[in-house]
C-alpha cells in the first residue's frame, strides 16, 4: 500500500473517530484500547472485533493487539506533527 493511500486510510478513520466523540488524531482502533486498557465495556467489545480484522486483512501479525499498539500509532503521528512545527 501506498504512502498516500496509507495516510488516506488514517484519516478517514480519525474523520469517523471524530465524528463518534473521539479526539482529534485519535483512530477507532486507538480509542478502542484506551477503552479496554480503561476496562471499559466499549473496549471489551470493540478491542477483539478490531483486533481479528486487522489479522485478517494482514495488518497485524496475531489476532489480539492491534487496538493497544495503535495507541502509541497514535501518539507518534501526532509527535511528527509537533516535530514539524518546531
Amino acid at each position: 500500500m501506498s504512502e498516500y493511500v496509507s495516510n488516506v486510510l488514517i484519516t478517514f478513520d480519525c474523520f469517523v473517530s471524530a465524528l463518534t466523540g473521539g479526539k482529534p488524531g485519535e483512530t477507532l482502533s486507538g480509542r478502542a484500547g484506551s477503552a479496554w486498557l480503561e476496562g471499559k465495556l466499549r473496549g471489551e467489545v470493540f478491542c477483539p472485533v478490531i483486533d481479528v480484522l486487522m489479522h485478517i486483512v494482514g495488518q497485524f501479525p496475531t489476532w489480539r493487539g492491534h487496538c493497544v499498539a495503535a495507541i502509541e500509532g497514535d501518539k507518534r503521528r501526532a509527535q511528527v506533527v509537533l516535530d514539524q512545527r518546531t
